[in-house]
């Protein structure tokens, strides 16, 4: 057996293993390379586990609102400091939204739900129940390596992949 099949089996194990256990496995063309998001899993974890304040978001942005969650998610995501001693400003970038959610306006969102340390609140049970945990197998992830940059530029990027990318709500 090859490196590559070696490689090949062991990646397959590893992705059945984790299947087996509760994730689900994900497609690389939904991955969005701009902004490192699988955008289905964030909206379905919102939708899912707030369905009041995802109401009441649809009301402030009633032409798209996925939309504009995606945008303002990413903007948050985009602004990160990881020297930042201001409390406000470690809300930003991943492990900020996971820990302190995403705020617009007068709606708050959790972008996860880490385990609770008892099952007495059947809210917090069921939101961390629908954390959706996904694996995805060979990953391009640079933004620069496709045909839309390939035409407009002239120059290709390097695809360079993952073997295996975990994500947490997307």
């Amino acid at each position: 057996m090859t490196a590559s099949a070696a490689e090949s089996a062991f990646q397959r194990n590893i992705i059945a293993e984790m299947v087996a256990s509760g994730w689900v496995r994900g497609d690389a063309k939904n991955y969005h390379r701009e902004s490192a998001l699988y955008r289905e899993d964030c909206l379905a974890f919102v939708k899912a586990s707030q369905p009041k304040t995802w109401e009441k978001y649809q009301k402030l942005y009633p032409t798209d609102p996925e939309s504009t969650f995606l945008a303002r998610l990413e903007a948050q995501l985009a602004k990160v400091d990881p020297q930042a001693s201001d409390k406000h400003l470690r809300q930003y970038g991943t492990l900020g939204v996971l820990r302190h959610g995403l705020r617009d306006k007068s709606c708050h969102f959790k972008l996860c739900q880490f385990k609770p340390d008892h099952d007495l609140n059947a809210d917090t049970l069921a939101m961390y129940e629908a954390n959706i945990l996904r694996v995805v197998p060979e990953v391009a992830y640079s933004p620069y390596a496709t045909k839309m940059h390939l035409a407009a530029t002239g120059k290709v990027a390097k695809a360079w992949r993952i073997d295996l990318v975990l994500f947490l709500n997307g």
